[in-house]
């Protein structure tokens, strides 16, 4: 029995349908995972508790890694008058174990230049603004010198010693320990931060430090994402740790309770306090956004019906019904 030439290309035409949606689906899926097994994180992530600062922060039993240096960077070598209080807070409570050094944009220039060339020539340079200089040469810093850098605006209600002592505690046979603050909203900042020397994870932040160094429309954004805490948090999610080079992060309750803080923010332009202020009063612009949304729905709905002779004849039967009710 012949088939009939249409019903045979009708019957092929389905056939190549199925097999290439078959194709496309079986695509996605591949892309789906490719991009899981690229994006998932690399280890689990670690963390000090008030638990864990309770049990070591006095111990002096282990093995000392993390340079007992606090960093800390400003324009020149003057204290600013808004964070003398803190930056004195930092060297009083800290003077019996810890040296103490600030670098001025100077020093960073020369430290950078000197400890990174490549770096230096190829990206450090060509910063549009200061503060991603400053960002980055933390990285250089810790990376080749470790310690610990703090913000100026950041003071002390605790000695360093018992997180540094903890860290050494929770890691008695890693070679490299590294510690970062955790965000309000998530990730990490770069605002506090304790290394030992040489730790990998800052030798990945100054190596990619290249891929991120472009404009991305708004000010903050390209400050937070090029060299910033979200950049930081990008790599630290990448970054593969082992039994021998260690990342912790301790959260706002630790926070509060062993520093407090001034007016800083010497960076911020006007867009910073605009994503401030929409982010400290996201509740009630949420429910202005809600309400404005309500209200266009509203509109467009009246507008539409409006258009209709028959519906406005109806609205304005039920109207009137409405009326003698409410008056009968």
């Amino acid at each position: 029995m012949k088939i009939h030439p249409r019903i045979w290309m009708t019957v092929r035409r389905r056939r190549v349908r199925i097999y290439t949606y078959v194709l496309v689906i079986i695509f996605v899926f591949l892309i789906i995972d490719i991009l899981c097994y690229a994006l998932r994180r690399r280890s689990p992530k670690k963390f000090i508790d008030e638990m864990d600062l309770f049990r070591y922060a006095n111990v002096t039993w282990p093995r000392r890694r993390i340079p007992r240096v606090i960093h800390q960077t400003y324009r020149t070598y003057a204290i600013p008058a808004i964070w003398n209080s803190t930056v004195q807070s930092v060297m009083k409570m800290n003077a019996d174990e810890f040296k103490y050094r600030r670098w001025s944009h100077a020093d960073m220039d020369t430290f950078v230049r000197q400890h990174e060339p490549h770096f230096y020539w190829n990206t450090f340079v060509s910063y549009r603004y200061d503060i991603q200089r400053i960002d980055s040469f933390r990285y250089v810093l810790l990376f080749h010198l470790g310690g610990i850098y703090i913000d100026m605006d950041n003071a002390c209600h605790r000695p360093f010693r018992e997180l540094v002592a903890t860290m050494e505690a929770l890691d008695p046979n890693s070679t490299h320990l590294a510690l970062f603050s955790a965000a309000e909203v998530f990730g990490i900042q770069n605002n506090f931060m304790i290394s030992t020397a040489g730790h990998p994870i800052y030798k990945q932040f100054i190596s990619r430090l290249h891929l991120f160094n472009h404009n991305f429309l708004i000010y903050h954004v390209t400050i937070l994402l090029s060299v910033g805490p979200l950049y930081v948090t990008i790599q630290e999610y990448f970054f593969k740790q082992t039994d021998k080079q260690v990342v912790r992060t301790f959260d706002n309750r630790i926070y509060r309770s062993m520093f407090w803080k001034t007016k800083g923010g010497t960076w911020f332009h006007r867009d910073t306090l605009m994503i401030l202020y929409l982010y400290y009063n996201r509740h009630h612009v949420l429910w202005y956004c809600i309400i404005f949304a309500m209200w266009i729905a509203a509109l467009l709905i009246v507008i539409v019906l409006f258009r209709k002779k028959r519906i406005r004849y109806i609205l304005t039967a039920l109207t009137l019904k409405i009326i003698r009710i409410r008056l009968f």
